[in-house]
């Protein structure tokens, strides 16, 4: 207990001597702010990656959805009009289908980054079992996930051949 204490009033020491003193200080940022701020970051670099996943498949089902659009009013559209109301139904249809489509791109996108995820990280556990790190809680750490998500992941790992269950550790 006196050895943290006097370790704390080290470091309190070190501070106030490099703001009293003119040379610049290397101590500015604590270890709370660098916590907070890797937390943070691990919060916002997978919004970012879902978003950015949705924005493509929205992009790309919009423009899927409007060229089925038009290829389905030249191909389909009747050789006569019941009454003007079918008219701006088929003005409207290339965008109708564009609609539909940048939905199911967006769907299909959060999919696509969410099947993306998973193997990389199946990737990652494999080449660290190739390393020779084989604890689920030092993988955990490595690779900033939760344990249980890291022995789920190897136990698929396992029924797949890719790893063995011999070399985990506990």
């Amino acid at each position: 207990m006196v050895q943290v204490m006097e370790s704390y009033v080290k470091s309190i020491n070190s501070t106030r001597e490099c703001k009293t003193d003119n040379s610049p200080c290397v101590f500015w940022i604590n270890a709370p702010i660098e916590r907070l701020l890797g937390k943070l970051l691990f919060l916002v670099k997978p919004a970012v990656e879902y978003i950015l996943g949705m924005h493509i498949g929205f992009a790309f089902g919009w423009l899927i959805g409007l060229c089925a659009g038009h290829s389905y009013v030249k191909h389909f559209e009747p050789a006569y009009l019941d009454d003007l109301s079918q008219l701006s139904f088929w003005r409207e249809a290339p965008y109708i289908f564009a609609k539909h489509g940048a939905l199911t791109g967006l769907v299909i996108g959060v999919i696509v980054i969410a099947i993306i995820n998973g193997t990389l990280l199946n990737q990652r556990v494999t080449s660290l079992f190739e390393k020779k790190i084989t604890n689920p809680n030092e993988i955990a750490r490595l690779l900033d996930k939760s344990v249980g998500q890291i022995e789920r992941k190897m136990n698929k790992l396992v029924k797949k051949g890719r790893i063995s269950r011999k070399a985990i550790t506990p």
